[in-house]
């Protein structure tokens, strides 16, 4: 019989006019990872629409051994009362027609999922991606409120889960401690690193810092905590030292915000929000930018920072979660501080982004495919080979 594993996350989800699915973060690879699991996939989160003239922005998710669950947005004040319960039945169905549940978390669905595995008795494993408190403590007022209990609810739930995945090596385990098993594994998807990609980077630090040096983020562009409005900040300080850089936002979500943070600090010009791309194409786009800014106020382990990292991008990061993990400690700023994040942009010399770029291509060596791969088989197998087949084996 074909064992049927159940993803839940928030998502979401694409779909266009034809039924074809697509995903940002979603896509063909992670759709492989997850069938090693068992033979058939379904995923189970929200779903939105999409023209078919705009699929291209996205990636898509073949038919093939896979199967979509849409369970409605309960994630807003205005629609939590008239959808939560609808949510909560989809979701506790789901988990009890599938042989094995992967629940990412934190996520409201995520949390649904596994207790609805603990009460149903199914084997459960979680990919532990961010902090609980980071998000609800940089949302605003409303979030401050809700931080700590959102933090002790999460703390308490990963304690008692028996399978944990997590996205960094110290930050999350240290705030979010399981008494299960547990390994650290990005999530990341890099392509082959290439020396020859390392080599390009050098040649173009070696012709010289541009007089207009460009800057990118790749995140969601309309989540307050993920901070490109303080690289604005940062870009209109900049401006009135006399230094000039241009900044690209890549990321999902609606512009508005950030592009009235540009407006008010007088920099429209020099901010280019390009929104959601192919996997593909961030590389691509990657590999032309000067350097790479994560300024996030929550984070697990920024992959768009990996992959930066691992076509030997110059970068800096906020002192949030695992990016620390990640760059030189010269490198992190303070979440939010624009002038730190300008006086780091303008005093980044040809030297400096030589090593940076160095250091950074060897570091994103440690999060290859193939190392990834086979950590996360290792875990798979061990969970399977204790859970599953020890669940399937009962009377």
């Amino acid at each position: 019989m074909a064992t049927k594993v159940l993803f839940v996350h928030d998502g979401p989800l694409y779909q266009n006019k034809s039924g074809d699915f697509f995903g940002i973060h979603y896509n063909d690879k992670i759709k492989a990872r997850y069938l090693m699991l068992g033979d058939e996939l379904t995923f189970c989160m929200r779903l939105r629409t999409i023209e078919d003239g705009n699929s291209s922005k996205f990636s898509p998710i073949s038919s093939d051994h896979f199967r979509f669950i849409e369970f409605p947005n309960f994630k807003s004040i205005r629609n939590y009362f008239p959808n939560k319960a609808k949510a909560v039945k989809t979701i506790e169905e789901a988990v009890a027609s599938h042989d094995v549940v992967v629940a990412r978390m934190p996520s409201a669905s995520g949390t649904i999922a596994v207790k609805a595995a603990r009460k149903l008795g199914k084997p459960y494993l979680v990919e532990f991606v961010a902090c609980t408190f980071d998000a609800y403590w940089n949302y605003n007022w409303k979030g401050k409120m809700i931080a700590h209990y959102k933090l002790r609810e999460q703390q308490q739930i990963i304690k008692d889960c028996p399978y944990v995945i997590y996205v960094t090596k110290e930050f999350l385990q240290n705030r979010y401690p399981t008494t299960g098993k547990s390994i650290n594994c990005s999530n990341v998807e890099l392509k082959d690193l290439s020396e020859e990609k390392l080599n390009k980077r050098l040649e173009k630090i070696a012709a010289g810092v541009p007089e207009t040096m460009s800057l990118a983020t790749v995140a969601a562009i309309d989540v307050p905590y993920k901070g490109q409005d303080d690289v604005i900040k940062a870009i209109s300080i900049l401006k009135k030292q006399g230094v000039t850089v241009k900044y690209h936002v890549i990321g999902q979500g609606k512009p508005d915000y950030l592009k009235s943070i540009a407006e008010k600090h007088g920099v429209t010009n020099q901010v280019e929000i390009i929104g959601a791309l192919p996997h593909e194409q961030v590389f691509e786009f990657l590999e032309k930018i000067d350097l790479y800014i994560q300024p996030s106020k929550q984070e697990g382990l920024p992959r768009a920072l990996i992959e930066a990292m691992s076509v030997g991008c110059p970068a800096l990061g906020a002192r949030t979660a695992g990016i620390p993990e990640l760059l030189s400690p010269e490198k992190i700023f303070r979440p939010g501080d624009a002038g730190q994040i300008a006086s780091l942009i303008k005093n980044f010399g040809q030297q400096e982004m030589k090593a940076e770029a160095q250091k950074n291509f060897t570091t994103a060596k440690e999060y290859q495919k193939d190392i990834l791969f086979n950590r996360r088989k290792d875990f798979y197998n061990l969970f399977l080979k204790e859970a599953v087949h020890a669940n399937a084996a009962k009377p």
